[in-house]
């Protein structure tokens, strides 16, 4: 009796292979939705699965017995046309199985989802920057990969080749590693390189321009090369997750990373070691409702580090303590995209006895999809005080109040066309000076 290849093919392999293929996904910015979208692509391939292997033991089961001996009466056979085209038809079957699984197997095997951003554009400023006021732009080449390395260990690697402000040629920045290993459902540790959680926008919007809705980020929130004031990365620990709560889901992340120090009137986040000592320590808390109110999360972030000011002989000029508490508020549905920040200071000077200064900063980004098309609108202010030595430290960290308009256009899923124009009004020390400006970007994902 021919024995049927599919008994040597348990569901439980094949089921195990297909969670592989349906890994998590580099895009998600919601948990919950996230979750949601693999259990039912899950579910599908396990459906499939059943209804081939139950096929392919229909068909063994249909063909005819082999003589028990030389001496026995032999059943009538079947025509060999039929014979032969039931074989064929049970072997393209097993071999639909068998595909997905060594398919699913070798993805495994690798870990290597490899994934591509990149843009270029044109840009535009009434104020000159580095002795130029515009020009045609290349933006960022992204290369996001996520290994799976195991069914409990995983990976993320983020590398950036871009031209800094200078044009002195390209540069390479990982902008992320880190590992993580998942307790439970409910919780990975990460170690490594990681996009500090604070807000919503900077862990859910990476470096590849495709992804978030407009051309640009709020300032204040920029990468640190970019004149961002905030740490927007972090070398150490990250506890993150999510569980059900009501009808919704509750996140949370925790860290510990090197705290930051301020160089050449830059942040920068001590990759290598910290220069102090001191770290930076924060979480974020958010609620994600269901329901009525599905798309709505609300949340509280805070974190607290001691920065040092350093000048070009490698003296430190300033210390200060570094504490911001604040809220976030986000809408996101078909229709609508609402991302709403808000940072508060209270920083403590420990080398110059000034006492505490208070700053805050937020933005308020709204968007609304009709079909490819998303108009949106951006407002965005920092009020710091200039006698925190945090601030003043930093050639960015003054107030300021702006605002964005653009339009988005989606060619397909992968591939978009911005246009945006921008208006700010920054306090500098001789007076309020204004600019305006404009951009096109023209952003592809791979």
């Amino acid at each position: 009796m021919v024995c049927s290849r599919s008994s040597r093919l348990p569901l439980r392999i094949v089921a195990a292979a297909v969670i592989q293929l349906f890994a998590v996904s580099a895009y998600a910015a919601d948990e919950a939705k996230r979750i949601e979208e693999l259990e039912k692509k899950l579910a599908a391939s396990m459906e499939l699965i059943e209804k081939l292997s139950a096929r392919v033991n229909q068909l063994e089961a249909g063909r005819p017995p082999a003589p028990a001996s030389a001496t026995a009466a032999a059943p009538a056979p079947a025509p060999a046309s039929a014979s032969a085209e039931q074989a064929a038809r049970i072997d393209r079957l097993e071999q639909s199985v068998l595909s997905m699984s060594e398919s699913t197997a070798k993805t495994h095997d690798l870990g290597i989802p490899l994934h591509g951003f990149a843009d270029v554009g044109y840009a535009h400023s009434s104020l000159p920057v580095d002795g130029r006021k515009g020009g045609f732009t290349l933006g960022n080449l992204d290369l996001y990969m996520t290994p799976q390395i195991s069914d409990r260990v995983r990976a993320l690697v983020e590398l950036v080749f871009e031209y800094g402000p200078q044009d002195v040629g390209v540069s390479t920045d990982l902008e992320r590693l880190q590992f993580g290993y998942t307790f439970s459902d409910s919780f990975t540790l990460w170690a490594g390189r990681y996009h500090t959680p604070y807000g919503y926008w900077n862990a859910a919007f990476h470096h590849g321009q495709q992804i978030q809705t407009s051309a640009t980020r709020p300032r204040f929130i920029d990468f640190e090369d970019r004149g961002g004031i905030l740490p927007a990365h972090g070398v150490g620990l990250l506890g993150s997750g999510s569980v059900r709560s009501g009808g919704g889901r509750l996140l949370y992340d925790a860290y510990v990373a090197n705290g930051d120090r301020i160089i050449d009137n830059t942040l920068d986040l001590n990759a290598a070691a910290d220069d102090n000592g001191n770290k930076l320590v924060g979480g974020n808390i958010r609620y994600a409702f269901g329901g009525n109110l599905d798309g709505l999360m609300l949340g509280l972030h805070a974190f607290s580090q001691k920065v040092s000011a350093y000048d070009t002989s490698g003296i430190a000029t300033s210390t200060t303590q570094v504490n911001m508490f604040g809220g976030l508020a986000v809408y996101d549905t078909d229709r609508w995209e609402i991302i709403s920040e808000y940072y508060r200071f209270r920083d403590k000077d420990l080398s110059g006895g000034t006492g505490t200064h208070g700053s805050w900063a937020g933005f308020v980004q709204a968007g609304y999809h009709v079909g490819p098309w998303t108009p949106y609108a951006r407002w965005e202010k920092t009020a710091l005080d200039q006698s925190d030595n945090y601030f003043a430290a930093q050639d960015s960290g003054r107030s300021y109040l702006g605002g964005v308009l653009g339009l988005r256009y989606n060619l397909d899923a992968n591939s978009a066309i911005k246009l945006e124009l921008n208006q700010f009004r920054e306090e500098l020390a001789s007076g309020p000076q204004r600019s305006h400006g404009g951009r096109v970007q023209f952003a592809v994902r791979f």
